[in-house]
């Protein structure tokens, strides 16, 4: 009974032993893991929150330096995929076009009118986001240049349209052939404008509004006024705001069976562009 008892004795000290020391290894762990944490600078446990709020400010600063800008100009000089541009607000633009989208299939041309848009970031060159050709010069021998956009005002003899990058343009309607459905020309109307030298010169040849776009008269050009002069090759009309132009004939009309002298109202029927003054009158009435 002695040896039993004995023999329980050394194995309850046994088991004590290795428990302290296996709390003893846990509390030297727990407070080795406390005091590395106590030692580390405030710099370095804040570093990853203080170095996100920096980042999320100098962004957030970023973003409200650049500014949106849609620019309309003449484009002066090409090199690559940067064009330099004449603004109509007076200032000179250069422009990265790389990866700016488009809907046309043109090459952008000096001369042509493009209007593009772009976050002004300080940089002297401005990386587009989308750019639209307004006219052409490869295309102007051959017709005159269009836009098109919202109808926002209406006047007796004018119209101003939004175009889809939010510029404005007023146009004298004097002389335009306007072909409309039976709402006529209605504020926020869509409307493609053929128009006469450049946009900002303000004269519309021809007004077609989405829904007079699939009547016949909106597949030819029409200009009308009153006879000046003519001669076997060309004839020469004065329109309702005093401009005068001179159209070459084709060889189906013969303005002398016509029987009309100078004075006299007149329809011209015409292929071709008045702006490039390449006009061919296929049909006088």
């Amino acid at each position: 009974m002695k040896i039993m008892k004995r023999t329980y004795i050394i194995m309850a000290a046994v088991c004590l032993a290795f428990g302290l020391t296996a709390c003893a290894s846990k509390t030297s762990e727990t407070e080795a893991a406390k005091t590395s944490s106590e030692q580390l600078p405030e710099t370095e446990k804040e570093e990853g929150t203080e170095e996100t709020r920096e980042e999320a400010k100098t962004t957030a600063e970023a973003e409200t330096e650049k500014e949106k800008k849609i620019v309309t100009g003449r484009v002066e000089a090409i090199e690559k995929t940067v064009v330099t541009i004449s603004g109509q607000d007076g200032q000179e633009y250069q422009v990265e076009l790389k990866d700016a989208k488009t809907k046309s299939d043109l090459e952008i041309g000096e001369g042509d009118e493009i209007q593009v848009v772009f976050m002004d970031d300080g940089e002297e060159v401005k990386v587009a986001g989308s750019y639209t050709i307004i006219s052409s010069v490869a295309l102007e021998g051959d017709m005159d240049p269009v836009l098109a956009g919202a109808i926002t005002e209406v006047g007796a003899d004018t119209i101003t349209i939004e175009t889809d990058g939010g510029s404005s343009y007023t146009f004298s309607t004097a002389i335009a052939q306007v072909v409309t459905g039976a709402g006529g020309l209605e504020v926020g109307g869509y409307v493609e404008i053929t128009y006469l030298g450049r946009a900002d010169e303000g004269t519309a040849l021809r007004v077609i509004t989405e829904e007079g776009s699939g009547k016949a008269e909106a597949t030819y050009n029409i200009l009308t006024g009153t006879l000046v002069s003519y001669t076997d090759a060309t004839v020469t009309i004065q329109a309702a705001d005093g401009s005068q132009f001179t159209f070459a004939l084709d060889d189906y009309v013969v303005m002398e069976e016509l029987e009309l002298g100078a004075g006299d109202d007149v329809e011209i029927t015409y292929e071709g562009s008045l702006t490039q003054q390449s006009a061919v009158a296929i049909d006088v009435g």
